[in-house]
């Protein structure tokens, strides 16, 4: 059944011209290009639909045999001995994003600008990508067991990048991987190499930037200005125009808030909705849809709703926000089809901005959703097959592995653009397109990258190409590899984002809505402790409620069932204050009949009865003593189950240690302390030594000459999957786990952690 009932919106909004608009504008309005000038492309948020703008290149470590060896695979060696080119670039033009995994913090880089003998950039890893200005975070950081920076590094002439070389242990190691973007300014154009010494004005606006990106990760803001919304009553079988928008102009933002709380069937269908509902837009009165994604996936929830933010997408509450600029000549017509067996009401709006005239610089928003899965081995998976002339922006990959092991992850991307005889974008990983490296540590929200689901073996990631386009005259074709070799079984799901000079049909493959339905690998039952930490990473704790709603209806028979119900207390806790949730703690205290969860509930009201009293808690897979204060609390090492101990706890300076045996990896040690004056937990500024001088039990003894500590991934980490459930909110999702690597050689004796700490 189709029914329209769109809004047409004839006036377009006086007072919504932006004095910035930029319809109209040349890519760079001078002919000398300055630093400051990149530097404002990335708060330049439009630019992403210019069409005039220069296209990224790439140069990887790619295995050049074709194999899965994507490391220390260099352009050639340095004149100087112990070093080797990473890239080799002629100018002008502009270095827009570095990446780099596989060699410590340490690893020392020196770029050289110009024919200079002299590195006018001489730093490590560490200091480029996160502790030096302007390299700080959120335009670099070290992350995700990876380096990398989108702070742009402009060179005139010629602009080579060293770094010392790897590969000199047992193995290949330190393997250094790597990714350079770069791009060629436009004849006529010219740019000033990177200043040796920044002026003030060009660090303020550097901060300027940053504080613009970091508003999308911490603020989760809500659309702008509106200059149309509705509300509908979407039935099973409707396809339904909510808006028709006259042009030219400029589509800003566009949300959609469906009401989850009034599908009662269940929580399940609560959350199908996000793949059974397609979106489409129509651009300029043309029949064929240049957007065709299931709702959900379009603004970056794709198997549930997830509530995060980025520079493009996200969700905030229950509001699906998207902010991709779409201009547009003609008209914009943006429509829903619900091909589900339930009716959802809601709500929708838009804002635009009219332009004064049509600027054939700038691209039609395309986008499109793609699926593939285990009858498709042997083959990549397509994510934007175009034709025309455009520009990639990005994309959103979801990957759930039937195999039990994140090797899907190591298949490459490439990009081929405008027939060429060999792809000229050749990745090193698919973890590593999206910022990531070795399959990630844990879920991670940026404003052009993020991982906002991680539990074995599936993931979602999204990338957002900002200053590294790539742009194409007649044709792209990128494609992922299913794993080395198209070896991997498992399902691929991706939403391409592009911009065309004229609008066509996207490319997307949607199927039956029982074919787009998330798929469930048969370890997510065994995943419920990693998925409830990914939510609440996100800050996203009516999520993670959520998430328990669909477990127990999925796993009715769960024997943790009775903890569960008692972790959604506890969320309601958090949410309301403890007052609330006391009388159901000691109901199920008075009449619970499960030991488990009565000693539990104990626990939740022991801890309210006193401020000094505290919870200290410890999870490790290797046999580890708990110490505060120099007293021996107890003994983790379970690597299913987090140990719990209640404790009274004064202010005044404490110190909260683990005393660790070896193990080979995966290892982990986390400890917890949660006090009514603030909680402690393992992070990566805890001390650590193996077999330290005695006395480290005491707050005074002198741990300066203690390394900081290593990270691990997880925990837990692969093959170690299930965790028992508990109530205990907010513990794990925040504590590091900690491991030694690679600093125990011998493997003899104890490692100590250590964390020196003071409550009012």
């Amino acid at each position: 059944m189709k029914k329209t009932g769109m809004v047409r919106v004839a006036g377009l909004g006086l007072g919504l011209v932006m004095a910035c608009c930029v319809g109209c504008r040349e890519w760079f309005p001078r002919r000398v290009v300055t630093w400051a000038d990149l530097v404002k492309q990335l708060g330049d948020f439009d630019r992403i639909a210019r069409l005039d703008v220069p296209s990224s290149l790439i140069i990887t470590s790619f295995d050049p045999k074709g194999g899965n060896d994507d490391y220390n695979n260099f352009v050639r060696k340095s004149k100087t001995p112990g070093w080797v080119v990473l890239a080799d670039l002629k100018g002008p033009g502009y270095m827009s994003r570095f990446w780099f995994t596989g060699a410590g913090g340490e690893r020392p880089l020196r770029f050289y600008f110009d024919g200079e003998k002299k590195p006018r950039i001489e730093t490590t890893l560490d200091e480029f990508c996160a502790k030096n200005g302007p390299f700080f975070p959120i335009l670099a950081g070290n992350e995700n067991i990876c380096w990398y920076s989108f702070v742009p590094i402009p060179y005139h002439n010629r602009l080579i990048i060293e770094a010392k070389e790897g590969g000199d242990q047992p193995g290949g190691w330190p393997r250094l991987f790597y990714q350079v973007n770069y791009a060629s300014l436009p004849p006529g154009q010219t740019v000033a190499s990177f200043p040796a010494a920044l002026s003030a004005e060009d660090l303020a606006l550097l901060q300027k930037i940053r504080d613009r990106w970091k508003a999308f990760s911490t603020e989760r803001p809500l659309p702008g200005p509106v200059s149309a919304e509705t509300n509908v009553l979407l039935k099973a079988g409707m396809a339904l125009d909510l808006f028709q928008i006259p042009g030219p102009a400029l589509l800003r933002s566009l949300w959609i808030q469906p009401d989850f709380d009034a599908i009662t069937a269940s929580a399940l269908a609560r959350e199908n909705i996000l793949r059974e509902v397609v979106l489409r837009i129509r651009w300029n009165r043309l029949p064929a849809a240049s957007v065709e994604v299931p709702l959900g996936d379009f603004f970056g929830s794709c198997w549930q709703r997830s509530r995060y933010q980025c520079l493009y997408f996200g969700l905030t509450n229950d509001t699906l926000i998207s902010r991709f600029p779409m201009p547009f000549e003609a008209s914009a017509r943006i429509s829903l089809e619900n091909q589900g067996t339930q009716t959802i009401a809601l709500k929708a709006g838009v804002g635009f901005e009219p332009l004064k005239q049509w600027d054939p610089a700038w691209g039609y928003f395309h986008s499109g959703w793609h699926r593939t899965g285990p009858e498709d081995l042997g083959k990549p998976h397509p994510v934007l097959r175009a034709k025309g002339r455009g520009k990639y922006v990005g994309c959103i990959m979801a990957v759930s592995s039937a195999d039990r092991s994140y090797w899907m992850l190591e298949g490459d991307e490439t990009i081929r653009k405008d027939n060429e005889e060999m792809p000229a974008w050749r990745g090193t990983g698919l973890e590593d397109y999206f910022n990531g490296g070795w399959y990630y540590r844990n879920v991670l929200i940026r404003p052009l990258h993020g991982l906002p689901f991680k539990v074995p073996f599936r993931t979602v990631q999204y990338s957002l190409h900002l200053m590294n386009p790539t742009l194409f005259r007649s044709s792209l074709d990128m494609v992922f590899e299913r794993g080395p070799d198209h070896a991997s079984r498992g399902w691929m799901e991706s939403v391409a984002f592009y911009y065309m000079a004229q609008p066509c049909q996207a490319f997307a493959r949607l199927g039956a809505p029982a074919e787009r339905l998330a798929p469930i690998e048969d370890l997510a039952r065994m995943t419920l402790m990693t998925e409830l930490w990914n939510c609440e990473r996100l800050g996203d704790f009516k999520g993670a409620n959520d998430y328990l709603d669909r477990y127990l209806e999925r796993y009715p028979d769960f024997p943790f069932a009775g903890v569960l119900r008692l972790r959604q207390l506890a969320y309601a806790e958090r949410e309301k204050g403890f007052d609330t949730v006391r009388p159901a703690y000691e109901r199920i205290v008075a009449t619970e009949t499960n030991e488990l969860v009565r000693q539990y509930a104990n626990i939740l009201l022991w801890y309210q009865q006193s401020s000094s009293n505290a919870l200290l808690m410890a999870f490790a897979n290797t046999r580890t003593k708990v110490y505060l204060d120099g007293r021996e609390i107890g003994e983790s090492g379970d690597p299913e189950r987090l140990m719990v101990w209640g404790l009274q706890v004064g202010s005044g300076r404490h110190v909260l240690a683990m005393q660790a045996q070896w193990r080979q990896y995966p290892d982990w040690n986390q400890a917890m302390l949660r006090t009514h004056q603030g909680d402690v937990f393992t992070t990566m500024d805890w001390k650590n030594a193996i077999n330290p001088t005695p006395g480290w039990l005491s707050p005074d003894y002198d741990d300066r000459s203690w390394k900081s500590a290593g990270t691990c991934k997880g925990p837990p980490d692969e093959p170690y999957v299930w965790v028992m459930p508990d109530p205990l909110v907010d513990v794990q999702s925040k504590a590091v786990g900690l491991s030694p690597g690679s600093e125990w050689p011998d493997h003899r004796g104890m490692i100590v952690y250590r964390k020196v700490f003071d409550l009012p």
